[in-house]
């Protein structure tokens, strides 16, 4: 009797899920219809639909946390969702095997991830391989056409075009990832150096003493410390950052009063000559032999943690979330390393940082409305304060707080510093991967090897000089190509 009542059972629910399934269908733009997929592994009797999602930061300390912490909310406040993660870092050959999987479900039409992970700098990466420069408009849900999702974000997220710029013209997601540059000193070895660092208001004057004052430890104990720690893994773009082009950056950006003009691209002499500066600078860093050997051999994923070893007194190889990376690896090593503000030439009222929209929603998901849902419950206050908690850095999404720290006890030099740079700048923030800003539109595609050019004057392996006129032989390049 007890068998005859399972097989019924199994019957009816096989019958349950083909029912709802069939009934729950949205249709795509294009007129295709979706069935929404079913988890046909509930024990509760009642169909529970299934979002397929691209996850980012395993492995990084309270971030993943912070999502696997949202995730699970929802699943909570919506019984009938079920959210299946699968990590970018678990995909065949990682970040790359999970760009692939993304693209070609574009490609194929068949839909089975329906968040996808997309950082701004990958939007052309997607298009390259998908031969699309619209592809984000095509393929992906724009949420700036979601009810209440406008209202939740930072206002000049939303107002400033370089947000959806970065996505070529629309916005794909929630602002959650929050960032500023720190420039990063590793006190441990500051303190044995006797080397003070200014915490704000520090120029290049002071940045060349720094160096200097190392380099006279250096030689006078019989040591060998790097004085900066680079990388030349430039996958993505430029990845992950390189510290000489983040210096570059700051230093070249401190020449323009007008953030506007910065992050204009049209080709201009005064940024050309800011350039021929910023070089001459970094000419003055490279006679004190800065970088590691062979930094240009260092994957940074795998070497990140050198500062922490004392493998180097300073880096800017990693923004604000370097914190995330650091805690992961060693929590009580990572409260040596002190950010402070970028060096500049002279104060200005702009500053380096930037926010992301980390995950996009496939237009054509069989799950489209629930997805969206997801990532609105990213899109709350109480989601935004649990990330300036957890990552030590801010959010375009709306928060009520304004300090990092949650308690007076909570807080460490990583939440001052997020504290002051978003007091002190506000929303006059600019983040970009590629040069065209600093040469213009036309040269975005010479962004890798500008960044070598730099490293290679910082190394000491040629001149400020040199250099230039690499560049400019570079733009000459890109002029004469046949269109």
């Amino acid at each position: 009797m007890k068998r005859a009542f399972n097989l019924v059972s199994v019957f009816v629910l096989a019958v349950l899920v083909v029912s709802v399934a069939g009934c729950t269908k949205n249709s795509s733009e294009s007129g295709v219809e979706k069935s929404k997929r079913i988890d046909v592994t509930a024990t509760n009797n009642q169909p529970v639909l299934t979002i397929n999602m691209q996850g980012h930061w395993k492995g990084e300390d309270l971030r993943e946390n912070f999502v696997t912490e949202t995730v699970k909310e929802f699943e909570s406040r919506n019984p009938n969702v079920k959210v299946n993660i699968k990590w970018n870092a678990d995909f065949p050959n990682a970040r790359k095997g999970c760009i692939d999987a993304a693209v070609n479900q574009f490609k194929t039409g068949n839909i089975e991830w329906d968040v996808i992970w997309l950082e701004p700098f990958y939007y052309q990466e997607f298009a390259d391989l998908l031969n699309d420069q619209d592809w984000g408009q095509h393929y992906l849900v724009d949420f700036e056409k979601v009810p209440g999702f406008v209202e939740s974000q930072q206002p000049f997220v939303i107002s400033d075009p370089q947000f959806r710029n970065h996505m070529n013209g629309i916005i794909t997601g929630p602002y959650m990832e929050g960032f500023y540059q720190p420039f990063f000193y590793n006190k441990d070895l500051t303190d044995i150096m006797g080397i003070e660092i200014k915490d704000k208001d520090m120029t290049f004057e002071d940045l060349l003493g720094y160096f200097g004052a190392v380099d006279d430890y250096n030689k006078k104990h019989g040591t060998d410390i790097p004085i900066l720690y680079d990388s030349g893994d430039y996958a993505g773009g430029i990845g992950y950052a390189p510290s000489t082009w983040n210096l570059f950056q700051s230093l070249f950006r401190s020449e323009f009063d007008d953030l506007d003009f910065i992050k204009s691209t049209e080709p201009s002499q005064a940024k050309l000559d800011a350039v021929k500066k910023v070089l001459g600078s970094l000419e003055q860093l490279g006679k004190y032999k800065p970088l590691i050997p062979r930094w240009e051999d260092l994957p940074w994923f795998e070497t990140r943690y050198y500062v922490l070893e004392d493998k180097a007194v300073f880096t800017v190889c990693g923004a604000s979330w370097m914190y995330s990376h650091w805690h992961g690896i060693d929590a009580r090593k990572t409260m040596k390393m002190v950010p402070v503000e970028m060096p500049m030439y002279k104060p200005v009222n702009h500053y380096i940082g930037g926010y992301n929209p980390m995950f996009a929603v496939a237009k054509d998901s069989p799950v489209m409305d629930e997805a969206v849902k997801l990532m609105m419950a990213f899109s709350t206050p109480n989601t935004a304060e649990k990330w300036i908690r957890y990552a030590k850095g801010p959010s375009g999404i709306k928060g009520g707080i304004s300090q990092a720290g949650s308690t007076t006890a909570d807080v460490t030099q990583f939440d001052t510093f997020i504290t002051y740079i978003t007091n002190k700048y506000g929303g006059n923030i600019f983040d970009s991967k590629t040069v065209d800003y600093v040469l213009g539109e036309k040269y975005k595609d010479l962004t890798v090897q500008f960044c070598k050019h730099l490293g290679a004057v910082m190394d000491g392996k040629i001149t400020a000089d040199e250099a230039y006129d690499l560049i400019l032989a570079d733009m000459e390049d890109v002029d004469n190509k046949k269109p």
